[in-house]
């Protein structure tokens, strides 16, 4: 496991980073065990156009292609709504973090 903040590893099951410090826990202890819901970002991989189609399709648990014809569909039959949509999620929503490997330190020169 890996630090969110920081990249170290970590061991699994602690509260803080013993690299950066940082809290791990993600529950809320004031209001009881809140978890946080994931955000709908635009993916960078399977996009067609913009990504929103695909963003919803991952947070939601969707089949990508049926989400794309209903789409279509939906945005054929109520025309001007449909793309106006599409470009106001493409403005609103976020592009997704790269994923990008953990950092390690190069060795130490002799």
């Amino acid at each position: 496991m890996h630090c969110p903040h920081c990249g170290k590893e970590i061991a699994p099951g602690v509260n803080f980073c013993p690299a950066c410090g940082q809290n791990l826990n993600v529950q809320q202890a004031a209001y009881g065990a809140a978890t946080p819901q994931p955000r709908i970002v635009r993916p960078r991989e399977n996009r067609m156009a913009a990504g929103v189609l695909a963003g919803f399709a991952q947070r939601y648990g969707w089949d990508l292609g049926l989400t794309r014809v209903v789409f279509c569909v939906i945005s054929f039959f109520t025309f001007p709504f449909g793309p106006i949509a599409y470009l106001i999620a493409w403005v609103m929503l976020p592009d997704a973090q790269y994923n990008l490997p953990p950092y390690t330190a190069p060795p130490p020169s002799a």
